[in-house]
């Protein structure tokens, strides 16, 4: 047992070392499943897909990439404009519940699983809120995304492994943040050239036996998938000990009381892992979707609030195309440039047209076509 004055500098210790918020899978790890969910739509939720994000209905490569970008954009965009919908994307599942707990995890449906219903309700009855049918389609594909990494289902009063520092060599201090980045990035140049679009098809490929039984199931029983692969797999590979269980109380504490060590063994378990992860979620999420919609989209079907999305190249008119700035750099890019998927979160800037990214004070990047 450790003593008071321990735990209190533990505590002390991992509040300056968790961020404030979890990115559940960093940018790159959302845009697979998006991919992977595009290649799998049926054609009438396809259609439906593609007039609300505003790609065109008959190029699945565009629907493809309008699914990517909008599965970022409650990260990149919608948590800034409203920190309100931060404890959307998990749910604090102790290490001690039993399945019968879960929903009690989830007060008055704000964390993952209760947003999860509420959008996908919201889309198939045509009932948007303010973000629009853009933008509840975003946190949809998002949060499908998020449940099932195992950190955003799991609390041993770390916050989801935010409060754990590790020792892996690499640029993440945390645990959860080691899962969001680290191990997709890993992933990815194990299995190809590191980039999203190709490592979804890979996986795709790799997990395809599995697609039929990758259908929709009810989000408290993915959270609570997504919660054991954390103790198993996660919490007791680590041997990172068992903390009382308070979701609810305002702590950070690491279980461990020192840094934990990622050894490459421990990491390429954690890369196969994330890969069936990643692959599962994008499998589910085209189910979802297909339930959502049977009926391909009419030509007047209303989008609400709905704003233009990412298309593929330069080539497609500006006002349909996302711009995406690095921060740092002032160099902005779109998709189909080799930049473009390699900005750190951190540096993103979004601008709707060329004009705007220019006029503040930003160049088109070189590698663009």
């Amino acid at each position: 047992m450790r003593s008071g004055a321990l735990r209190i500098a533990n505590v002390t210790f991992a509040l300056l070392l968790c961020p404030v918020a979890a990115w559940g899978w960093g940018d790159d790890g959302h845009k697979i499943v998006a991919v992977i969910a595009a290649n799998n739509l049926t054609p009438a939720a396809s259609s439906q897909v593609a007039e609300i994000l505003g790609a065109s209905a008959a190029d699945k490569r565009a629907i493809a990439y309008a699914m990517e970008a909008a599965s970022i954009l409650p990260d990149t965009e919608f948590r800034e404009e409203d920190k309100s919908t931060a404890p959307w994307h998990f749910i604090d599942i102790c290490l001690q519940d039993h399945r019968a707990d879960v929903a009690a995890r989830c007060p008055e449906g704000k964390c993952v699983t209760g947003k999860i219903d509420e959008y996908s309700k919201r889309l198939k009855e045509i009932r948007y809120d303010h973000w629009g049918a853009k933008g509840d389609l975003a946190f949809l594909i998002h949060f499908v995304g998020d449940i099932h990494q195992p950190l955003h289902a799991a609390n041993d009063a770390d916050r989801g492994g935010n409060c754990v520092p590790v020792d892996s060599h690499s640029r993440e201090t945390n645990l959860h943040a080691t899962w969001d980045t680290t191990v997709v990035r890993r992933l990815e140049y194990s299995i190809d050239s590191g980039r999203p679009e190709t490592t979804a098809h890979k996986l795709e490929q790799i997990y395809a036996a599995e697609k039929g039984a990758d259908s929709w199931i009810a989000p408290d029983d993915i959270a609570w998938e997504s919660n054991q692969v954390a103790r198993t797999d996660i919490y007791g590979a680590l041997q990172i000990p068992l903390e009382p269980c308070q979701p609810t109380a305002n702590v950070c504490v690491n279980p461990a009381g020192h840094p934990i060590e990622l050894d490459s063994s421990y990491l390429e378990h954690a890369d196969t892992l994330a890969g069936h992860q990643l692959a599962k979620a994008g499998f589910r999420l085209a189910s979802l979707l297909n339930e959502i919609w049977t009926q391909p989209a009419a030509p007047t079907h209303a989008t609400g609030n709905s704003a233009p999305a990412e298309v593929p190249s330069a080539t497609t008119v500006d006002s349909q195309i996302v711009f995406v700035g690095n921060r740092r750099s002032k160099i902005y890019a779109w998709p189909g440039c080799g930049s473009y998927d390699r900005m750190a979160p951190a540096n993103r800037v979004v601008f709707q047209s060329r004009e705007t990214a220019e006029q503040n004070g930003y160049r088109a990047a070189r590698n663009c076509p």
